[in-house]
């Protein structure tokens, strides 16, 4: 019992060990933490000689949990939790909302929606900071659903039940190809002629692709029967490989709204409609929201209808 009451656990040590552990890297979590890595290498062997076992498996290729690792883990994600909302609630007795939201969002909206909205929030709180983590829909899913992320934004309606779904904007997937493309002139082709040109698409578990696919689908076709030139994981990507190519790409709208973007890439729509999708805030239901993100979605909320 004496050893065990000579074990006080540091909370940044904490911080640490769960950035590394759920991005499997000490350099990620260096880069996250804006550490370097010999810091967040010493905390960690810091970590494992105060409580006395060791936490991570690494090899030069990868970093996994060890046993004892995920036990502390599971008790360090629920610890840093209940810190943080603590906090925050401390935060509104002296009249003002203060904390840290950690929330994902998926390429378009963390791209090219959200930078100037949470510029907005930060004005109205300045005392909140948001860490905003970016990756494919499906990845961003995986987070809020693991616990990892407070909130989600993403471009697909998921279909878990124990998630609470908020719709928010409105958006087009379009098709666009480089300015010397036979089909720039043209603007509209028919969702067959899609068949016979080299394709770039998103990578499985993108918003973009799972909405185009879709749409082909109800359409009976699927991108099994396409050209596929190359599969990428960001919409910057799908953009730079369509400028600079004969083949032909799908993103949003919204992603190619700047000047320098219609100068270099044209858009082209499919004759049988538009490919539309809304995004959605997602958050777990059984997850007791702090005061920092009941603002946030409700800020989000707001931003989506005007008011």
């Amino acid at each position: 019992m004496e050893e065990r009451l000579k074990v006080r656990l540091d909370l940044w040590q904490l911080e640490i060990f769960r950035v590394v552990a759920e991005l499997r890297s000490f350099s990620r979590a260096a880069e996250a933490l804006f550490l370097s890595q010999p810091t967040v290498t010493s905390h960690i062997s810091a970590l494992e000689k105060r409580v006395g076992v060791k936490l991570f498996d690494r090899t030069t290729r990868r970093v996994t949990l060890t046993p004892e690792g995920k036990l502390l883990y599971r008790h360090a994600k629920a610890l840093l939790s209940e810190h943080e909302q603590m906090l925050q609630e401390l935060s509104l007795f002296r009249g003002g909302l203060a904390g840290t939201l950690v929330f994902g969002a998926s390429t378009i909206p963390g791209q090219y929606i959200l930078p100037a909205l949470l510029a907005n929030f930060h004005r109205k709180f300045p005392a909140v900071q948001t860490k905003m983590r970016i990756g494919g829909s499906g990845r961003i899913l995986d987070g809020v659903l693991a616990g990892e992320l407070e909130l989600g934004v993403i471009g697909a309606r998921p279909k878990e039940h124990h998630l609470k779904v908020i719709p928010l904007w409105d958006d087009e997937v379009v098709l666009i190809v480089a300015p010397t493309h036979e089909w720039a002139k043209r603007g509209v082709v028919s969702v067959q002629e899609l068949t016979q040109q080299p394709f770039v698409v998103r990578e499985e578990g993108s918003g973009t692709r799972a909405v185009l696919e879709q749409f082909l689908n109800q359409r009976d076709l699927s991108l099994r029967k396409f050209s596929i030139a190359a599969e990428v994981g960001s919409t910057e990507a799908v953009k730079h490989f369509v400028a600079a190519s004969h083949c032909v790409g799908a993103v949003s709208v919204r992603a190619i709204e700047c000047e320098t973007d219609q100068q270099r890439l044209a858009v082209v729509r499919l004759k049988e409609g538009h490919i539309t999708r809304r995004f959605y805030s997602i958050v777990l239901t059984d997850r007791t929201p702090s005061p920092v993100r009941r603002t946030f979605l409700r800020f989000l909320k707001e931003s989506a209808t005007g008011g």
